[in-house]
C-alpha cells in the first residue's frame, strides 16, 4: 500500500500518461465500434462522446491553457464541453466517429509530449488531466454494465479473490473521534470541494465493518422490504412505487432457486459474499431503517477512513483499478483495514453517505466553478470511497463524489451507521 498519489512532477508526465492511456485504449478496443457510436442509455453519453471529450479537455487544459498554444481543433471545443452539449442531446448531434475520435485522441496526445519536451507543464494541470481521463473511464465502465454487450471481456480482466466469508455487512466497529479535521490539505492533489480542511466534533458512533452484502439484501427482498411503506421516506416510497422497483439494478429474480447478476461481462450467479451493487441513495436508505441503523455521515465515514500508514491506492489492499472488472467478496483485501478495523472503505462500491453535497465552509472555486460549485444544494448525495471501476489515484479518503438520489447505474453499495449512546 502506498500513500494518495502526489500532484504528478513535470518529468513523469510521458510515463504517467502513457500508462494512462494505455489502459484506456484497451478497454474501448473491446467495444465495436457500432456500439462506441450508439448511445446505449438516455442519462449516459454515446462511448465515443466520452472518447473525443478526454481529447478536448487535454487539450484545452494541458496544450492551450497550460502551454499556451491554439486549440488543435477549436470548432469542437464547443462539442465536447460537459456544459456546452449536455449528456440530453449527445445521442441526438452529428460528432465525430469512433474512427475520427481515436484519431483525434491521438493527435492531442502527440502535440502534448512534444510541448511537455519543450516546457516544464503545470504539475496541477498535469494531475488534473491524468485524473480527468481516469474519471472517464469509470464512467464508460457505467455504460458498458446498462449496455450489457455480449461477449465484452477486456483482456486485462482478472479473477475476483475468494471470499473470506463470515461477513454480512452487518457487523460494526465502534469509532471515538472528538474533534477531527475533515477535507484535504492542499499540499497534495485535491479537487475544490475537497477544500478548505476545518475541524469538526464527531461523536462517538458505529460503522459497519465491511458493505452491506447480497446475502443480507436477499433478505430485505425476501421480506417484502420493497413493499413495505415503513421503511421509505416520503421521497423514497414515491421513487420506489412509482419506477416498480423490486431490487437492486442488475438483480434477476426470475428463477427465485438461481439469482443471478447481471455484469458488464455477463450474467453470473449472484455471489451472497459480495456487496450488494446498484443501489440508489433511496434503497440504500430504506435497508439502513429496516435494519435499525442509517447512513453515516459524510464526516463520519471519511472520521472511520483514517490509515497512519496510508490509504490503499492498488491491488494490494483494494478492489480498484478495474483489475477484476467486478465487485469481489466483502474482505477480500484484509491488508486495506482501516485503523478502526472497518474493510474495503476504499474500492469495491461507491458508499452513500446521508450528506447533500455542498461546499465547506470558505469554499473557493477552482480551477473552474462547473467543477463542483453548480451541483451544490441542488438535492445531490455525497458518496465516498471509489468502487473497483475507480483508480486507485483518484479514490483518497478525502475526495468527494456525488448524484442524485434515484440515480443507480453508478458503482454504489452501502455501509450502515448507528449512534451510540453518549
Amino acid at each position: 500500500m502506498t500513500s494518495t498519489p502526489a500532484r504528478a512532477g513535470a518529468g513523469a508526465l510521458p510515463d504517467l500518461l502513457q500508462r494512462t492511456r494505455e489502459r484506456t485504449l484497451e478497454l474501448t478496443a473491446a467495444i465495436s465500434d457500432e456500439d462506441l457510436e450508439r448511445q446505449i442509455d438516455p442519462i449516459m453519453s454515446p462511448l465515443v462522446w466520452d472518447v473525443a471529450h478526454i481529447a478536448a479537455y487535454e487539450d484545452l487544459w494541458l496544450v492551450h491553457r497550460g502551454g499556451g498554444q491554439p486549440l488543435l481543433r477549436p470548432e469542437l471545443a464547443a462539442l465536447y464541453d460537459a456544459f456546452e452539449t449536455p449528456r440530453a442531446v449527445r445521442g441526438e448531434i452529428a460528432q465525430l466517429n469512433a474512427p475520427q475520435a481515436r484519431e483525434y485522441l491521438a493527435a492531442v496526445r502527440e502535440r502534448a509530449l512534444e510541448l511537455a519536451a519543450q516546457q516544464q507543464p503545470d504539475a496541477e494541470i498535469v494531475e488534473m488531466v491524468l485524473r480527468h481521463e481516469l474519471q472517464h473511464r469509470e464512467t464508460i465502465c457505467q455504460t458498458l454494465a446498462l449496455a450489457q454487450l455480449l461477449g465484452f471481456d477486456p483482456d486485462f480482466r482478472e479473477p475476483a479473490p475468494a471470499a473470506p466469508g463470515g461477513h454480512s455487512g452487518l457487523e460494526f466497529v465502534q469509532i471515538e473521534v472528538g474533534e477531527f479535521t475533515i477535507g484535504a490539505s492542499g499540499e497534495q492533489f485535491a479537487y475544490d470541494n475537497e477544500m478548505p480542511r476545518r475541524i469538526l466534533l464527531v461523536e462517538r458512533f458505529e460503522i459497519g465493518l465491511t458493505l452491506v452484502t447480497n446475502a443480507s439484501w436477499l433478505e430485505f427482498v425476501a421480506e417484502g422490504g420493497y413493499r413495505e411503506r415503513q421503511w421509505w421516506s416520503e421521497e423514497g416510497w414515491a421513487w420506489v412505487t412509482a419506477e416498480a422497483i423490486t431490487a437492486p439494478l442488475y438483480w434477476d429474480l426470475s428463477d427465485p432457486s438461481s439469482p443471478l447478476e447481471l455484469t458488464s461481462c455477463g450474467p453470473r450467479e449472484l455471489d451472497p459474499d459480495r456487496p450488494a451493487a446498484h443501489i440508489s441513495f433511496f434503497e440504500a436508505e430504506a435497508f439502513a431503517c429496516s435494519r435499525g441503523a442509517r447512513l453515516p455521515s459524510e464526516a463520519e465515514w471519511e472520521a472511520a477512513a483514517q490509515w497512519q500508514s496510508g490509504a490503499p491506492t492498488d491491488r494490494s489492499g483494494a478492489n480498484v483499478g478495474q483489475v477484476s472488472f467486478d465487485t469481489v467478496p466483502v474482505g477480500a483485501y484484509p491488508s486495506g483495514a482501516a485503523d478502526c478495523g472497518a474493510l474495503d472503505l476504499i474500492g469495491n462500491l461507491w458508499e452513500w453517505t446521508a450528506s447533500e453535497f455542498d461546499g465547506y465552509p470558505g469554499f473557493s472555486p477552482h480551477p473552474y466553478p462547473e467543477y463542483s460549485q453548480v451541483f451544490f444544494r441542488k438535492g445531490y448525495k455525497v458518496l465516498r470511497g471509489g468502487s473497483w471501476a475507480t483508480d486507485g489515484r483518484v479514490a483518497s479518503p478525502s475526495f468527494r463524489n456525488w448524484d442524485l438520489p434515484q440515480r443507480r447505474q453508478i458503482f454504489s453499495g452501502l455501509r450502515l451507521a448507528r449512534d451510540v449512546p453518549q
